[in-house]
């Protein structure tokens, strides 16, 4: 190999090392990938450097981000949620049934975390008339909205690229129809839905995981899967206090005490007067203020002000909850503007009028500091306030609200959508226009027919994943080019061996599978792409169905639930652990490896 071919092999080597560690944000990293291999002169630099900008996978994916944005927002999604709650049912295997098939079903079309945010508090009206817990129909739920990944050509990321990378290296004798991949995908997500039903559900257990009880009201399940060490006190302001007469925001109680101020009472007359939470709420002597928070903060605050404090009894706990103040859980969204930002950064209690009392995120509880801790995918808010401050959080698409009734969604639009689905769809089937082209024009009308707004047609799009692979496209030349990709082909499947195509395939599927879990799917199809082609050609099996194999791996991801975002989405409201991920994932796991194998060899 030559001084390019190392530099195209040390880029990799590196790339690999920062998506994996997360030392610097995925997408720096990418797009510092063309201007090293530009620099060094491994690319060309007017050409190959710069070509993700111009990709036909790139611009087809952001029309898709939009097009699901359309789908969610004209309120397809929503009528299949509500079908769900209406053919439900109470029997556990039916519903497991109902959940994946719908859920597949829906991600094939639409993006997966998109799919699985719609679904979740659906699914979780569901398993409180069931009485089931949380815990059986979560897993369920995110793990088809990945096996919906293997259905179509537009369903996952790592799809598209593949598709249009063979295209590229076949020099367009060779290309990946749209339902080419629903082929062995339907009997893949059939086996993996009947595999969770028979087999999963049993190793989650009978009664549930840890905090998700299997009966209870909405909010003894909330108190016993959040930290119950919190508890509600009563402190009365005396007249010489120094909080008399200072608002809530000047006295900043929270953040000096590590407590929530939920109400105030005040006595007028013969007759007590609650007042909601404000930060420009002044306190008068003689209030009392309802707090929540450990006994020993709680205590600390009443030691510095000098004053009385009591437990609050049940029977005020009702009274509370009589006057509309209530618990709600709340799941961060994904592509949320507030991702890695702190409730102090997005003002959330002056926004929403609400108090955040604990985030739980991967199953441990945070309840220190909570109003300076970054928000992360998958993490799951324990709100309380007034009730009618729900609904702020249900219009806002930063937060998907788990325990909101029936949507009221208007779903006038959701036939226009799926006919625009299909003007995205049908061209490229019938080779009338590329898909980048059909998705364009499909995106903009969903916009201009007001299917989906277009703020939320922006917010939709994850230039994060573009980025990833606009950076990582030169790369995946270069490894072609410089004869790298060659290399790894040789080395993994040498000429002298009769390897037969279960081990090529089988090698192709865990190799994409480990680097997807490790680092990222999209980056894994565009590094892996010439190695498939490079593969089909020295073993003489179908370039078709080595493609099929990196793409099928790509979406094996269900050990880890860093391995993909619907597995951090459920991970809140299931109450999982690790662990639970393993425990399933490995299984299901290996009847995906399995099933892709053997039916791509035959």
């Amino acid at each position: 190999m030559d001084i390019h071919a190392w530099i195209a092999v040390a880029t990799l080597m590196t790339a690999m090392v920062l998506f994996i560690s997360k030392l610097i944000p995925l997408e720096a990293t990418a797009l510092s990938i063309p201007v090293v291999l530009a620099v060094t002169g491994t690319v060309n630099p007017a050409e190959a450097a710069l070509r993700g900008f111009g990709n036909s996978a790139v611009i087809a994916l952001g029309a898709i981000f939009v097009l699901s944005a359309g789908l969610q927002e004209s309120g397809v999604a929503t009528l299949m949620g509500r079908m769900l709650e209406r053919f439900g049912g109470k029997k556990e295997w039916r519903l497991v049934l109902l959940i994946m098939v719908t859920t597949c079903v829906l991600s094939a079309i639409m993006s997966n975390a998109a799919t699985v945010a719609v679904f979740l508090p659906a699914v979780l009206v569901l398993s409180r008339r069931a009485n089931i817990s949380p815990s059986r129909l979560m897993m369920p739920l995110g793990y088809s909205a990945i096996l919906g990944g293997t259905l179509t050509l537009i369903s996952t990321t790592p799809n598209l690229i593949l598709g249009s990378e063979l295209e590229r290296l076949s020099n367009g004798e060779r290309s990946l129809g749209m339902f080419e991949f629903a082929v062995l995908g339907i009997p893949i997500s059939v086996i993996g839905i009947v595999y969770m039903a028979l087999v999963g559900i049993r190793l989650l257990g009978k009664s549930g995981l840890d905090g998700t009880p299997k009966a209870g009201s909405f909010q003894e399940r909330l108190q016993k899967r959040y930290n119950p060490e919190k508890k509600l006190f009563k402190l009365s302001i005396p007249s010489a206090s120094e909080l008399a007469d200072s608002t809530i925001e000047k006295a900043s109680l929270g953040k000096r005490f590590q407590i929530e101020v939920i109400q105030i009472v005040r006595k007028k007359g013969f007759r007590k007067q609650f007042i909601d939470i404000q930060p420009d709420i002044k306190m008068n002597a003689g209030d009392v203020l309802f707090v929540e928070g450990r006994y020993q903060d709680v205590q600390k605050l009443a030691k510095v002000h000098a004053l009385p404090i009591k437990i609050a009894t049940e029977v005020e706990l009702e009274g509370l909850r009589g006057r509309g103040i209530n618990m709600a859980e709340v799941l961060i969204s994904p592509h949320s503007a507030f991702l890695d930002r702190t409730l102090i950064d997005i003002s959330f209690r002056s926004v929403f009028g609400l108090s955040v009392l604990a985030i739980l995120r991967k199953g441990k509880i945070i309840e220190k500091n909570i109003g300076a801790a970054p928000l992360k995918l998958g993490d799951a808010l324990l709100v309380y306030g007034p009730v009618r401050y729900f609904r702020k959080l249900e219009e806002n698409d930063n937060l998907v609200l788990l325990d909101r009734q029936q949507s009221e969604e208007d779903v006038r639009r959701a036939p226009l959508a799926l006919l625009l689905l299909a003007v995205a769809l049908l061209p490229p089937v019938l080779g009338l226009f590329p898909l980048a082209v059909s998705a364009l024009a499909s995106a903009l009308l969903m916009v201009a027919t007001g299917c989906v707004s277009l703020r939320g047609a922006q917010k939709a799009i994850d230039f994060r994943i573009l980025f990833l692979i606009i950076g990582t496209i030169p790369l995946g030349d270069a490894l072609f080019q410089t004869g790298v990709a060659g290399k790894m082909a040789t080395n993994l499947f040498p000429a002298g061996m009769s390897l037969g195509p279960f081990y090529v395939l089988g090698v192709l599927f865990v190799v994409s599978a480990l680097f997807s879990t490790t680092s990222n799917n999209a980056a894994a199809a565009v590094i892996l792409a010439p190695v498939a082609y490079a593969a089909a050609e020295s073993s003489g099996i179908d370039v078709g169905k080595t493609f099929l194999a990196v793409a099928y791996g790509a979406s094996c991801a269900f050990i880890l639930p860093f391995a993909h975002q619907c597995n951090l989405m459920i991970m809140g409201p299931g109450g999982y652990k690790t662990k639970d991920f393993v425990k399933v994932g490995v299984g299901l796991s290996l009847v995906m490896a399995m099933t892709a194998v053997v039916l791509l060899a035959l």
